[in-house]
C-alpha cells in the first residue's frame, strides 16, 4: 500500500479544484467515506455497550431514562459533527475521505492479525492477563447481570483458605462493558459464539482506530498501522544495559525502573484490550471532530472503559477546546460550545452512574501515593524519573517539535506525560500505565504523520544536516520496535512451542481453578459490603 494524500480539509473558504494525481493504475480504485459515517460508527461502537449496561445492569425506572437521554445525545452529536465551531455547515469536499480500496482491505486484514495475535479470543498463547479476560466473558455469559458472586461456589480449598470465607455474597466489580455486546451474543448462542463475537468486536475497534487516525492526519499511509501497533519508548536500551551488566534484580522490557511504565501499544492490546481499543477511538475522535459541542459524550465515556485513562485524556481535551480549529470567533459561541446541555449532561450522569458503580469496590485503589514513597532510596528519584523521561518521551519531544510546536494537545500530551509518573496507584501502578494511553496515543498518530513525511519521496532531503535528521527519526523508529516484537516473538514462539495456555487457569471468579490468581481477584474484582453502595442501593437491579 503506498501513501495517499487526502484530498480536501476544514477551510472554510471557498473549495478549491483538486489537482489531478497520477497514481497507480492498482490504487485507482477508491470508496467515498462520508465524515458523518465514520463519526457515527465511532460514537455508536462506544455508545452501544453503555446502552446494554444501562437496560441491563440497571433498574428499568434508571436505565430507560437513561437509554433515551443517551439515544438522544448520540443523535444530536452525529447530526451536528458537519458543523463548524460558529454552527456554520462544512462542505462535503472539505469533509469526506477518499478512501483507496487497498487501505480498506489492508486495515481490515491488520485488525484481525493483531487481534489474534495479542489474545483476544485466546485463540493463541498469550500474556497472563488473558485468564481474567476470558473469566470476565465467562462469568458475565452464564450470571445474571448484575453479576453477583456467592463464595460458597468456591471448590478449590486453596482458594477458600485464601479467601478466609466460606460463604456470604460480593459483586463483581470491573470497567467491563466493553464485553457485553459479546456477553449477549453468549448468552444466546453459548460461550464460543460470545468468544467469537469478542474477537470480532475488538478487530472492528481497531479498523475504526485506523480509519479515523487517517482522518485525522489526511492521509492514508501504512505508517498509521506501523504506528498503532509498534508505537513504544526506547526501552531496548536500558533492556539492553541490563543484559550487559547482568542485572540481577527483577524487571521486564517495560518495567525497567521501580513504579514508572509506560506501556508499548502492542502489549496494552495484549494486557488490555478492553481499555486501549475504546480509548484509542475517543482520542483519534478528538482530533477529528470539528466543534466541541458534544466533547462531553465523546470524552466522558472514556470514563466508563477506563476510570485511569481520563486522568490522561483531560488535558487532552482541554487543548482541545481551545485549540484553533475547534475554536469558535465569537466569544459567546465558545463558552457556549464548552457549556453545551450536551456536554454537561453527559459529564453529570456519566460520573454518577459509573463513579458511584467504582466507589462499591474503593480498597482497590488503597495502595498509592506519591512515586518516590515507594522507592527503597528516595535519592534515586529524579536520576530514575530523567531516564524514565529520556528513553520514553524525550525522543518524540525532539522529533516533533519543528511541526508541532505550535499545537496546544501536542504540549497537553508532553506536559501530562511528564505528570503522570510522579504518582502510583496499585503495585503495578495502573495509574502510570494507563493513565497515559491517551496523551501517547496523540504522540502516536503525529509520529505516523512524521515519518510518512519523511518518507515522502518529496521532501527527501537533499543537505547533510537533512540525512542526519532523517537517519535519525529512523534509527527511533528502528529501537522503538523491540517491545511489540520481542512479545510477539514471546507469543508466536510459545504457540510453535505448544507451551501451556493459561487461559483456563482461573476459569471463572465464582470457582477459581488456580488458587494463585485467589489475592488478585478479590482485591481487585470484588466488591465487598456492595449492598450499602450508593450504586446497588439505587441503581442496580
Amino acid at each position: 500500500m503506498k501513501e495517499v494524500k487526502q484530498i480536501g480539509g476544514a477551510s472554510k473558504g471557498k473549495a478549491k479544484k483538486p489537482v489531478p494525481q497520477e497514481r497507480p493504475a492498482r490504487e485507482s480504485k477508491t470508496v467515498t467515506v462520508p465524515f458523518p459515517w465514520l463519526y457515527a460508527s465511532i460514537v455508536l461502537f462506544l455508545t452501544v455497550p453503555l446502552f446494554m449496561f444501562f437496560l441491563g445492569y440497571l433498574r428499568l425506572s434508571v436505565g430507560i431514562p437513561l437509554t433515551l437521554i443517551f439515544g438522544g445525545i448520540v443523535l444530536y452529536a452525529v447530526s451536528d459533527c458537519l458543523n463548524d465551531p460558529n454552527g456554520s455547515k462544512l462542505s462535503k469536499y472539505d469533509t469526506d475521505l477518499q478512501v483507496p480500496v487497498s487501505y480498506i482491505i489492508g486495515f481490515a486484514v491488520t485488525a484481525l492479525v493483531i487481534s489474534f495475535i495479542s489474545g483476544v479470543g485466546e485463540y493463541i498463547c498469550t500474556v497472563q492477563d488473558h485468564a481474567y479476560r476470558r473469566a470476565i466473558l465467562r462469568d458475565l455469559i452464564d450470571y445474571d447481570w448484575p453479576v453477583i458472586y456467592n463464595y460458597s461456589t468456591q471448590t478449590n480449598p486453596q482458594v477458600r483458605e485464601i479467601f478466609g470465607i466460606a460463604s456470604g455474597e460480593r459483586a463483581f466489580s470491573y470497567y467491563f462493558i466493553y464485553w457485553m455486546p459479546a456477553a449477549l451474543i453468549g448468552k444466546i448462542f453459548g460461550f464460543e459464539a460470545g468468544n467469537f463475537a469478542i474477537f470480532l468486536w475488538n478487530s472492528i475497534g481497531i479498523f475504526l482506530s485506523l480509519m479515523a487516525s487517517s482522518a485525522v492526519i489526511k492521509r492514508f499511509t501504512k505508517w498509521v498501522p506501523f504506528f498503532y501497533v509498534f508505537f513504544a519508548g526506547l526501552d531496548v536500551i536500558p533492556d539492553a544495559a541490563y543484559l550487559l551488566t547482568k542485572y540481577e534484580g527483577w524487571y521486564w522490557i517495560e518495567g525497567w525502573v521501580p513504579v514508572m511504565t509506560y506501556i508499548s501499544n502492542f502489549r496494552e492490546m495484549c494486557s488490555v484490550f478492553n481499555q486501549m481499543v475504546p480509548c484509542f477511538l475517543i482520542v483519534a475522535l478528538l482530533l477529528m471532530s470539528y466543534n466541541t459541542r458534544s466533547m462531553g459524550l465523546t470524552a466522558g465515556v472514556l470514563f466508563c472503559y477506563s476510570p485511569w485513562a481520563v486522568f490522561g485524556i483531560l488535558p487532552v481535551v482541554g487543548a482541545v477546546l481551545f485549540s484553533k480549529k475547534q475554536k469558535a470567533e465569537k466569544t459567546a459561541s465558545k463558552v457556549m460550545n464548552i457549556l453545551s446541555p450536551v456536554n454537561i449532561a453527559s459529564a453529570i450522569l456519566l460520573l454518577t452512574v459509573f463513579g458511584s458503580y467504582y466507589m462499591s469496590n474503593a480498597g482497590a485503589t488503597s495502595y498509592r501515593g506519591f512515586a518516590w514513597e515507594f522507592f527503597v532510596n528516595k535519592f534515586m528519584f529524579v536520576p530514575a524519573y530523567l531516564l524514565f523521561i529520556a528513553m520514553e518521551v524525550l525522543p518524540f519531544v525532539l522529533i516533533l517539535y519543528k511541526s508541532k510546536k505550535k499545537d496546544p494537545v501536542f504540549w497537553a500530551s508532553v506536559i501530562i506525560l511528564l505528570l503522570i509518573p510522579l504518582y502510583q496507584v496499585s503495585g503495578m501502578n495502573d495509574f502510570c500505565m494507563r493513565g497515559s494511553m491517551p496523551a501517547l496515543f496523540v504522540l502516536c498518530i503525529f509520529m505516523s504523520e512524521k515519518v510518512a513525511d519523511v518518507m515522502d519521496e518529496k521532501n527527501t532531503p537533499t543537505t547533510k544536516k537533512g540525512w542526519l535528521k532523517s537517519a535519525a527519526v529512523m534509527l527511533t523508529v528502528i529501537l522503538m520496535m523491540f517491545p511489540a516484537s520481542f512479545t510477539m516473538f514471546t507469543i508466536i514462539g510459545s504457540a510453535v512451542n505448544g507451551e501451556h495456555n493459561d487461559k483456563e487457569d482461573i476459569g471463572s471468579f465464582g470457582n477459581i481453578v488456580d488458587a494463585q490468581y485467589a489475592e488478585t481477584i478479590q482485591e481487585q474484582f470484588f466488591a465487598k459490603d456492595f449492598e450499602d453502595s450508593f450504586f446497588y442501593r439505587y441503581l442496580a437491579k
